[in-house]
């Protein structure tokens, strides 16, 4: 039995999700995960309908703006080539994605199916995975490492932001990177 072929997608509801994205991207790290639905929605151009058409609720929203930035991320690292330190890029600009969208990271804590956050997880996996076997192999971070490690590392690096200002997110970000950094040296012992 074959299966039906998908329809393909029109190029405005492309446009429109981008759209939505980029402006829930902007309005909820300015507002937080509270910040108006009409907001983001005037702010893509489009009305409420079209934002549901795109996103059931505020959670799929704002995971799909997470996801987004994790691909996007993905996509940026691997332009840094085969260059093995690329790795410490990667972590480098995650950090900074988790500050700009730490008033997203209640809503990873608090979503109720874990199946929720399986294609955020595998995008997080994935973005980091080539240039950690690339480090790996040039001897600049621990064999053990696996890219499942990858979401420990984000879950780390994201910590310790709730009911941060932008300063104090800033300094405990940074020291939670020296922290990590020294942790995927590799070890003498071979453990």
């Amino acid at each position: 039995m074959s299966r039906p072929t998908p329809k393909p997608v029109r190029k405005d509801a492309v446009q429109n999700r981008a759209a939505l994205l980029q402006a829930a991207r902007i309005v909820l790290s300015e507002q937080g995960l509270d910040a108006p639905l009409d907001l983001i929605a005037e702010k893509a151009g489009v009305g409420r309908g079209t934002l549901y058409r795109h996103f059931a609720d505020r959670t799929e929203l704002a995971l799909a703006v997470l996801e987004a930035d994790v691909a996007d991320l993905g996509r940026r690292t691997a332009e840094q080539g085969d260059d093995p330190a690329a790795f410490f890029w990667f972590l480098d600009r995650l950090a900074e994605d988790m500050i700009r969208n730490a008033g997203l990271a209640g809503l990873v804590r608090n979503v109720r199916s874990p199946d929720a956050l399986t294609p955020l997880r595998q995008s997080l996996m994935e973005a980091g995975a080539a240039s950690l076997k690339r480090a790996q192999a040039a001897g600049l971070v621990r064999e053990d490492l696996r890219p499942m490690d990858i979401r420990l590392i984000a879950t780390l690096l994201g910590a310790g932001f709730q009911g941060a200002d932008a300063a104090e997110r800033q300094a405990v970000s940074l020291r939670t990177r020296a922290i990590v950094l020294d942790g995927l040296k590799p070890r003498g012992d071979g453990r």
